[in-house]
């Protein structure tokens, strides 16, 4: 969505109770037309696209800027070509190329990718850019070493208006099927502008779906690939009009495009979008513990196959450890690949991954310990709704109990002494079938939906919810 428009800006600086500092960007960018997706790339130089009404229609370019003396200066065209639109630029780091989005008069949009040390530019294959479809608004991430575009389509297969999809990029450079996002990420409404931030690894898009502060409003998910939370309203930097285009430069520091009262406009107050900056204020740890490192991978999913560990028994007690169920789940990704192909992706990023961060939290935990520390973490478990209620909810104290036993056992027994000590304590929260999505079926016989699909996938699991020192 582009607006086009201006305002005298009356207020410079906004500051939000929650620590955030969201400013209308200093210096020659913002014009009475739209400016768009301002992405900074080094101290000094950034792009964004600037959008104005010709005859009508919207036609965008990309421009440069330099930093000089604290103020963005006036941007330089960006030749790319004959096309009519240019935007959406996206420049994955330590690579000598960019992405944008190119699009005809009627706003048929395609993404392309540009070599400029080569100044070669071509479009992405018809996997990406699908025949009849709006393609565009391009962003690469990295998850566990696995380049991955997100980017935003009106494709078939979706959940209606714009989807957020994403492409495996393999090492040839080949991109592969799109995916979508999934329901979690995606509504009936329109999703557009992703940004995965990597350095809390959220995904940071806007969405015009009900129940919104505003129009567009910038909501942010846990997770990857079609793997996510449910989406959280980043309240403090929305309006009731229009914010999109979010992206980090630093840690605490990026931009986002608004029509909010500050942007500027020449008739039509709300009609235009300019560039903003924020600064997020991050609380200052004085004494950092080892166990501050386990915040951003909690909270951790492990998962496991249907009925396990000990299928067929009310027992809440197992022998089995955790590394086993998890072994003996991995050895079945070709059986759950046959029925449900979007598995793939969950055995190697979520059940593969979240195990391997399973060892970082014990190293981390395992440390505070050696320095006399208490810890205390909170576990939940969870089943889907194949069995009746009681039988889940032992179920889930089993999967608990394995979880136990592989701390208990773990580099040759390490966390025993505490343990038997008391410095080291579960808490037990055994949930059984919690609020099971409705997609997850409750019949046997209906073996896809209630065992193989990727929502009852999701289902059985337990979780690590908190971890946290405990002070006398």
């Amino acid at each position: 969505m582009i607006r086009i428009s201006i305002i005298l800006l009356l207020s410079p600086i906004l500051s939000f109770s929650q620590g955030i500092t969201i400013s209308h960007l200093k210096g020659n960018i913002n014009t009475y037309g739209s400016e768009l997706n301002f992405v900074q790339i080094d101290e000094n130089r950034a792009y964004y696209t600037s959008s104005t009404l010709q005859k009508d229609i919207y036609q965008s370019t990309i421009f440069s800027s330099n930093l000089k003396d604290g103020k963005w200066q006036k941007g330089k065209y960006i030749n790319l070509g004959n096309s009519y639109s240019t935007a959406n630029s996206h420049f994955p780091k330590n690579e000598l190329v960019f992405y944008f989005s190119v699009c005809d008069e009627k706003g048929n949009c395609k993404i392309a990718l540009r070599n400029y040390k080569k100044q070669i530019t071509q479009e992405l294959n018809s996997n990406i850019n699908l025949a009849n479809s709006t393609n565009t608004q391009p962003h690469i991430a990295i998850h566990n070493e696995k380049k991955v575009m997100y980017f935003v389509s009106n494709r078939k297969g979706g959940f209606g208006g714009m989807d957020i999809w994403l492409s495996i990029i393999n090492k040839d450079g080949n991109y592969g099927i799109p995916i979508n996002a999934g329901d979690k990420i995606n509504s009936e409404f329109d999703e557009i502008t992703p940004f995965f931030n990597s350095f809390e690894e959220v995904l940071y898009f806007s969405s015009n779906r009900k129940n919104g502060v505003g129009e567009f409003d910038i909501y942010t998910a846990n997770g990857k690939l079609n793997l996510w939370d449910k989406p959280v309203n980043e309240i403090q930097m929305n309006t009731k009009q229009d914010e999109m285009y979010l992206s980090f430069y630093t840690q605490t520091k990026g931009y986002f495009s608004s029509n909010r009262t500050e942007a500027i406009y020449e008739s039509n107050e709300f009609c235009c979008n300019d560039i903003f900056s924020f600064e997020i204020e991050k609380p200052v740890i004085e004494e950092p513990d080892n166990i501050v490192h386990i915040a951003k991978f909690l909270p951790l999913k492990l998962y496991f196959h249907n009925d396990e560990p000990d299928c067929c028994t009310m027992s809440v007690k197992t022998d089995k450890t955790y590394k086993d169920a998890y072994i003996s789940y991995f050895k079945m990704e070709e059986t759950y690949n046959s029925y449900s192909p979007n598995s793939k992706v969950f055995f190697e990023d979520s059940l593969k991954g979240n195990f391997n961060k399973l060892k970082d939290i014990f190293s981390y935990i395992l440390a505070d310990l050696k320095l006399g520390k208490k810890v205390q973490l909170l576990v939940k478990g969870f089943s889907s709704p194949l069995h009746k209620k009681e039988y889940n909810i032992n179920l889930s104290k089993r999967r608990i109990q394995s979880f136990l036993n592989y701390l208990s056992v773990y580099e040759n027994m390490s966390f025993s002494p505490f343990f038997q000590s008391g410095f080291l304590q579960i808490i037990q929260l055994p949930y059984g079938e919690s609020q099971p999505i409705k997609k997850v079926s409750d019949s046997p016989n209906d073996r896809l939906n209630s065992i193989y699909s990727l929502d009852a996938i999701l289902e059985r699991r337990i979780e690590i919810i908190d971890v946290k020192l405990i002070y006398d």
